[in-house]
């Protein structure tokens, strides 16, 4: 690729405060531009986005999957049910499993933009989905993630990369969880349900303390709607909700869900605020917090004003699908550039010995501009991006000290056609800028091995740290895909 054809725009430095941030330093190395607080790839940048694609794609080629497109897919929500969907009318029988999908589509998170890339209001995601066989989904998460350099942390399924700058909250321990669990009941016939008058009792505090029971021994119903579908989520009385991922797993957008109105919860429960409970909860979906025992009777409010019930078990009592819903107590901010997502409805396949069997569909989805930025950030030192032979937009660049000498043109020519006609990715520069602004743009950009033309026509081997070793035409392609210059 020549020069004038990336449409290259980068900018000096200004000792913005900003500048450490990854999305500032994007904007002045040319791979974005913020236009009217949009995003917007430029040549070289759709290029580092592609050898990103790239990396993912043939990973997962290798391991079996197919791609497919869907057309109008909005959010993240109708992603998974169009992958569901196709899923559920495409397996008939069990030679159809395991069936291993990918799709890559633009998806709608929230409704306004935002300063920093990492929250922009759409963002391209590469989806993968599994039918029969669960582990692989998680498996290639963390084989993407090492291939691209990325140290990413994985928690409750869920795949963050660290930054002071994130918004999202991620790993910390619960220092309630062991408690709770051991004074589970092993025996779900051991206490029958009952209900209890709790007069004017609508708190966790106040219920503790009236019937003498611990937080971690009382269901907490959060009640929630996003304008259209009402949900609730059940958790112990003594962990808190994390809106955020609760919104994530529901595939909204962000800010979309809301705290049921106090005027709506007794239309939904059928009870004043403060006594709502999962037994004969009218809701469209009830999200169980995955730490919570099946085997525990529980105290939950009764749906009845003035009134709780005591010994509520999963499975007898309510049901729900389980995710990780509660806040961590102790917890560390970074990007979330991926998750595992089992899907609640299982699909039928026609069995080997006869009958049906119900199969989980398992997703996983990727993050692609997050994990752009992930990929640059972690490759960011003091000059600029040192990135891998996986992930840099070239191989190398041949560049001219000057072309205003016709030696010097005729053999940067020889040498770009030889390059290319290897396979190899390369940069033809010859601007007529100087050596030292050359030089940096190819450290912005990440381009480690430069072919460096003088005016007698002779050329070097540079790479980004300024070693140098002389090299004829014979040996280049071999210096070049060497991963150092010896």
């Amino acid at each position: 690729m020549r020069i004038e054809e990336l449409l290259l725009r980068t900018m000096k430095s200004d000792q913005n405060p900003n500048e450490g941030r990854i999305d500032y330093y994007m904007q002045r190395a040319g791979f974005i531009k913020k236009i009217n607080g949009r995003t917007v790839y430029t040549k070289v940048g759709l290029l580092l986005k592609s050898r990103i694609e790239k990396v993912i794609t043939e990973l997962l080629e290798k391991y079996s999957f197919s791609q497919i497109e869907f057309a109008g897919v909005q959010n993240l929500l109708e992603l998974e049910e169009a992958v569901h969907s196709f899923n559920d009318s495409y397996v008939g029988s069990y030679k159809d499993i395991p069936l291993k999908l990918y799709v890559q589509e633009q998806i709608t998170f929230r409704n306004e933009h935002h300063e920093s890339s990492w929250r922009g209001n759409t963002q391209n995601v590469m989806a993968f989905s599994v039918l029969g066989e669960e582990v692989v989904v998680n498996e290639l998460l963390v084989l993407i993630f090492h291939k691209l350099g990325i140290k990413a942390v994985e928690d409750h399924k869920g795949y963050y990369y660290p930054s002071v700058t994130g918004q999202d909250e991620y790993g910390g321990e619960d220092p309630y969880g062991d408690k709770a669990r051991t004074e589970a009941k092993d025996d779900k016939d051991m206490e029958d349900l009952s209900m209890v008058e709790t007069p004017g009792i609508r708190t966790i505090h106040d219920l503790c303390a009236f019937l003498e029971v611990n937080p971690s021994d009382i269901l907490k119903t959060m009640l929630l709607t996003d304008g259209v579908k009402n949900y609730a989520v059940i958790l112990e009385g003594h962990k808190e909700i994390d809106m955020a991922r609760v919104t994530r797993i529901l595939g909204l957008k962000e800010d979309a869900l809301k705290v049921l109105p106090s005027t709506l919860v007794e239309e939904v429960t059928g009870a004043e605020v403060g006594f709502a409970g999962p037994k004969n909860l009218k809701v469209d979906q009830i999200l169980v917090d995955e730490e919570i025992s099946k085997e525990k009777a529980y105290i939950a409010g009764a749906n009845k004003t003035d009134y709780h019930f005591k010994g509520v078990l999963y499975g007898r009592d309510f049901s729900g699908d389980f995710y990780s819903v509660t806040r961590r107590l102790h917890s560390s901010k970074g990007w979330l550039l991926g998750e595992v997502r089992r899907q609640p409805e299982k699909i039928r396949v026609q069995a080997q010995e006869g009958g049906f069997i119900y199969h989980p569909l398992t997703i996983g989805y990727l993050n692609v501009d997050r994990i752009l930025l992930a990929v640059a950030e972690t490759s960011m030192d003091e000059i600029g991006l040192d990135l891998s032979d996986e992930t840099s937009c070239f191989d190398a660049v041949v560049t001219l000290v000057d072309p205003r000498q016709e030696d010097a043109i005729r053999i940067g020519e020889e040498l770009y056609k030889l390059l290319l006609s290897a396979g190899l990715r390369v940069l033809f520069d010859d601007r007529k800028d100087r050596m030292g602004s050359k030089f940096s743009e190819y450290d912005l950009l990440g381009i480690g091995k430069r072919v460096i033309v003088g005016k007698d026509g002779r050329f070097d081997m540079k790479d980004r740290s300024g070693k140098v070793i002389k090299a004829d035409q014979n040996k280049l392609v071999e210096i070049i895909r060497s991963k150092v210059i010896e």
